[in-house]
């Protein structure tokens, strides 16, 4: 699945095999087993990250406790039919379109598994009639307020953070994923390793590689291979980065909620802008999809109705 960040409510990410793991049935039962063998696939073979695996865990559980109370038992894997499929996509109406296209989704990437392995003909899922979402135009901050939030970064770790994100694209959990070796600070490049194990390199700005370089000599000094560690030599957990953004957005004065993928999202509109084509944007960003990086076109709709209604007086008369 492309870029799907929401994890099911109520189901939290649990270590495989671990206790307080939510599984979807009993495990003696063809169907559940059917789906610790896909989930396995996707973590181990796909390599897919862990919350995306309990992304389709929640979604799976979810679709088993629908079947036990439509029909009563769960079936086979081969008992289930395009039309239960349907009932089931009817009963998450009044969900959010993308809540339930991923849902759907997931059902359709797991029957297809099945059908690989000779388990299934067909994909009772496949091309089922979905909503279509709301267009969803990205959030930006005004080059006013980024330069605020630099200017309010402390140490050298925050002002290394903030200028990946926002000259650099990075997600939030690509900044804590950084690893030394990653870091090319002669070349000013990065390697990024982004969603589902894809890499892609992008340019360091001169000030950014030297954020970095001043943040490196105050490294705490331990044997980590991560670059971004917490006070105390460990790997970076994403509340960590919410918290210190959290901390420099008091001490710029700046009272608006300001996410790190709003940084992401500034540097993205503001490449549109400046007339970067959208296809360079997406293997910035490493978007698999172009239709999510094109949504930045739309975003820019705005600042160029703004640009247009400068010039009305034109068209006034004296």
């Amino acid at each position: 699945m492309n870029d799907h960040r929401v994890v099911g409510r109520g189901c939290l990410p649990a270590p495989d095999g671990g206790p307080g793991q939510a599984r979807p049935t009993e495990s003696a039962h063809g169907l559940a087993a059917k789906i610790d063998q896909f989930l396995d696939y996707q973590r181990s073979y796909r390599n897919h990250s862990p919350l995306t695996v309990s992304t389709y865990r929640c979604d799976l559980r979810q679709f088993c406790q629908w079947l036990k109370g439509r029909v009563g038992h769960l079936p086979e894997p081969s008992a289930i039919t395009r039309e239960l499929v349907m009932q089931y996509a009817v009963t998450l109406s009044g969900r959010a379109a993308a809540t339930v296209c991923r849902k759907i989704t997931v059902l359709s990437v797991f029957f297809g598994f099945l059908m690989d392995l000779g388990e299934l003909n067909s994909n009772p899922a496949r091309r089922i009639p979905l909503p279509k979402p709301a267009s969803r135009i990205p959030n930006a901050i005004s080059e006013e307020d980024a330069q605020q939030l630099i200017g309010a970064a402390e140490s050298p770790f925050e002002r290394a953070m903030l200028l990946l994100m926002l000259t650099a694209g990075l997600r939030r959990s690509e900044v804590g994923a950084i690893r030394l070796e990653d870091v090319d600070l002669e070349n000013e490049a990065l390697l990024v390793r982004g969603k589902g194990a894809k890499q892609r390199m992008v340019p360091l700005m001169p000030q950014t590689a030297e954020a970095i370089r001043n943040y490196l000599a105050a490294r705490p000094n331990v044997d980590q291979p991560y670059l971004f560690l917490s006070p105390q030599g460990r790997r970076l957990a994403n509340d960590y980065l919410n918290r210190t953004l959290r901390r420099i957005l008091a001490r710029a004065g700046l009272a608006k909620r300001i996410t790190p993928h709003m940084l992401r999202h500034t540097f993205a509109t503001h490449l549109v802008r400046n007339g970067v084509d959208v296809r360079t944007v997406q293997e910035l960003l490493g978007h698999s999809d172009l239709e999510t990086t094109a949504n930045y076109l739309h975003s820019d709709t705005r600042a160029k109705q703004t640009a247009v209604a400068l010039i009305a007086s034109l068209t006034q008369a004296s």
